[in-house]
């Protein structure tokens, strides 16, 4: 159109600001919604009071429970570990015996001659042991010196025979018999001074690491020997092993105590004192003794646990199910009643030690299980691996360290980089 002053662009030129233009504005429209959207949960700037404690290796107590029943007025058969004539019995029918009263006596003569012999096998063994271990003494060293000063002074003179008796032989002046007896004495000359030069040379180098070991392994042998003959004379008196009256009496004196093929009962005694009578596996057994305490819990009276002493161990195990029927006395109370189930907890040897934490120290975060550690600043979660519990504690396989500082009060409400301020310290956990 005439006149009209508008002027176009042409296109080639247009399009690309027009793509700058749309290019810049996403840009910016995206920046702004990712700033609107971003966030997430941020540190709390409020300041935490918590309690902490310090993560130690404890460990918890390996243990089993088994089933017991709590028995009324019982009866305990007293038997013997060995076989041994009788000497005295020391109690009658119908008489009251105390706990630990011994009540049998055997012939101990052999046994006292066992552990005599036992204890100078030991004594001969670590005098051989020491004597090997400080070397030859200074008289051994001379005798044998003396002993090579002489076969030296042998060898020589065997030597000067026999090149006098050669030189009269090729001269056709001595047989050759004598020629040959010369030979054999210089030969045995010279085999008796190698072997005393031998032996001064060991006497010098010393016992070898190998005779040590040996030496040490018969002190062992013999060391657990003299432990067998003492415990065996030992029990050559028997105690009575609870508190009770005297029922029955079936052996006198001169009889013989037996354990094969089955121990014979010597003596049994009736007891009135509340007892638990429990079946105890063959894996477990070594670890009890007479006199040991043990927890109980009978939960027809309380939940809780008493205290309860192991009054009779049975040597005889039941044939099918291998375990060991074990009495233990209850403290005296009107609560227990015969019949009433019992748990008994049998503890293992050891304990696994590693790190334990109060399980109220654990927090939920999702599905997962997390403890929160501290700087004592600031706040951090880590996650652990978990072990056995006993209730309270909690082992952790994995994720802390000894020395670690864990919040145990205050946690469940805090977060990653939370400040805090501790209130209250503690030591290791238990």
């Amino acid at each position: 159109m005439a006149g009209d002053r508008r002027t176009f662009m042409p296109e080639q030129q247009f399009k690309p600001n027009r793509i700058k233009a749309i290019t810049v504005g996403c840009i910016l429209t995206t920046t702004i919604a990712l700033t609107g959207c971003s966030g997430g949960t941020a540190p709390s700037s409020d300041v935490h009071k918590v309690v902490v404690e310090t993560v130690g290796d404890q460990g918890l107590n390996k243990a089993r429970v088994v089933a017991g029943r709590v028995m009324g007025d019982t009866e305990s058969a007293i038997m013997s570990k060995l076989n041994a004539r009788i000497v005295k019995v020391a109690c009658d029918v119908g008489q009251e015996v105390q706990a630990g009263q011994p009540l049998i006596y055997l012939d101990d003569r052999d046994f006292r001659a066992s552990l005599a012999q036992a204890e100078a096998n030991l004594k001969g063994a670590q005098a051989r042991l020491a004597d090997t271990e400080k070397g030859a003494r200074p008289q051994d060293r001379q005798q044998l010196q003396e002993r090579i000063e002489a076969a030296t002074a042998a060898l020589d003179n065997a030597k000067k025979t026999l090149e006098r008796t050669q030189s009269l032989f090729d001269a056709g002046a001595t047989p050759k018999t004598q020629l040959d007896s010369a030979q054999l004495a210089y030969t045995q000359a010279q085999s008796t001074y190698d072997q005393l030069i031998q032996q001064q040379s060991l006497m010098n180098e010393g016992a070898t690491a190998e005779t040590l070991e040996n030496l040490r392994a018969t002190v062992q042998q013999m060391s657990a020997l003299v432990d067998m003959a003492r415990l065996n004379l030992e029990a050559t008196v028997i105690p009575a092993p609870v508190s009770g009256r005297i029922a029955s009496k079936p052996v006198h004196e001169g009889e013989m105590a037996s354990t094969a093929p089955a121990p014979n009962v010597l003596l049994t005694i009736v007891s009135s004192d509340p007892v638990v009578e429990a079946s105890v596996p063959e894996e477990y057994i070594k670890q009890i003794q007479v006199g040991q305490t043990m927890k109980v819990r009978i939960e027809q009276v309380s939940s809780e646990t008493v205290e309860a002493n192991v009054v009779a161990i049975s040597p005889i195990a039941n044939s099918a199910s291998k375990e060991y029927p074990v009495k233990l006395s209850l403290p005296q109370s009107g609560l227990w009643k015969s019949g009433m189930y019992a748990e008994v907890t049998l503890p293992e040897a050891g304990t696994s030690q590693r790190i334990v934490v109060p399980k109220d120290a654990l927090v939920k975060r999702g599905s997962d299980r997390v403890i929160l550690v501290t700087d004592g600043s600031t706040v951090s979660s880590r996650s652990v691996t978990l072990g056995r519990s006993d209730g309270s504690n909690i082992e952790i396989l994995g994720g802390l360290n000894a020395g670690d500082k864990i919040i145990t009060v205050g946690q469940n409400e805090l977060k990653d980089g939370d400040k805090i301020q501790v209130i209250a310290e503690r030591g290791a956990a238990k």
